[in-house]
């Protein structure tokens, strides 16, 4: 990674490590398909705004509208999916399988771009992986009624992985802060349909830490965070870019015991090694 690079990536991990505990105090009391709404809307207000105080127009040429569409149309979709089935599944299968973006970024890379993957990348995601198992693997445990839930999952992984290919082909000479607001703007707007569909209702009052954290989520969790994960695909391999889902998860599990007091098990120790020691593999290759 080139040295400009390495701050955003580090940032990206920090932010995204924290996600999951946003999300799960921004459902307290909502409902999470009005959750997600709130988020977005609040995250294409604010990345408007930006674009104003920065006096600069939002292009609507075909080659960003397309990108808009790409980035917007999966975000939706794979979030949909990812938040619906976190009512049936286990935190921790959902962390293995978005695990396996890596994989699937990979073959969408060398599908699309005619990128083959590298050894050491092989090599990065397989040690990688097997951390994942080793934290999470206590909690593979599938009932028949969790494999729509799976499936759900599995469709989020594969949008959100195959869109940040599609960019890295489509949007590379793009503004990442220009794709990240029209992207927010369709995602705004795929949302609030959603909302609408489910029937959920708006409470009469939003309970403070559920407001705050939809806050979190907006500003900084979406305006911030895929602003920079839109930068990152343009100055990075996609697959360097998915490696991050193969971090946050030890990261989250760090932080879930920082602020809630969670017992870490001798396994979830090594697993996190691995992840860490799959990361340094990755990075020791200098190229991107």
């Amino acid at each position: 990674m080139t040295r400009p690079v390495v701050p955003a990536y580090l940032l990206l991990i920090a932010v995204w490590s924290t996600t999951a505990l946003a999300i799960k105090w921004g459902v307290t009391g909502l409902s999470f398909s009005l959750a997600l709404m709130l988020r977005f809307v609040l995250a294409a207000l604010l990345a408007l705004g930006i674009q104003h105080w920065r006096r600069q127009s939002l292009p609507f040429d075909r080659a960003h509208l397309r990108a808009y569409t790409i980035a917007g149309v999966a975000t939706s979709l794979s979030m949909l999916c990812s938040f619906w089935a976190a009512q049936y599944m286990a935190s921790g299968l959902i962390a293995v399988l978005y695990g396996l973006a890596p994989l699937a970024t990979g073959f969408y890379a060398s599908l699309w771009l005619g990128s083959s993957m590298r050894r050491s990348e092989l090599l990065a995601i397989a040690v990688s992986l097997l951390g994942l198992a080793l934290i999470f693997g206590q909690n593979l445990n599938l009932a028949p009624s969790g494999l729509p839930s799976m499936l759900a999952l599995i469709l989020g992984m594969a949008l959100q992985s195959g869109a940040a290919v599609l960019l890295k082909r489509y949007a590379s000479t793009q503004s990442a802060m220009a794709v990240n607001t029209g992207a927010l703007l369709i995602c705004a707007f795929l949302t609030t349909l959603f909302w609408l569909i489910s029937g959920a209702t708006m409470p009469a009052q939003i309970p403070t830490k559920a407001l705050l954290a939809i806050l979190y989520l907006a500003s900084i969790g979406s305006v911030l965070a895929f602003g920079l994960y839109y930068w990152l695909i343009r100055e990075c391999r996609p697959i360097s870019v998915a490696l991050i889902s193969l971090i946050t998860p030890a990261t989250s599990l760090w932080l879930g015991s920082w602020l809630n007091h969670e017992v870490l098990h001798p396994r979830e120790l090594y697993g996190t090694a691995l992840i860490m020691l799959g990361l340094l593999i990755h990075c020791l290759q200098r190229k991107n």
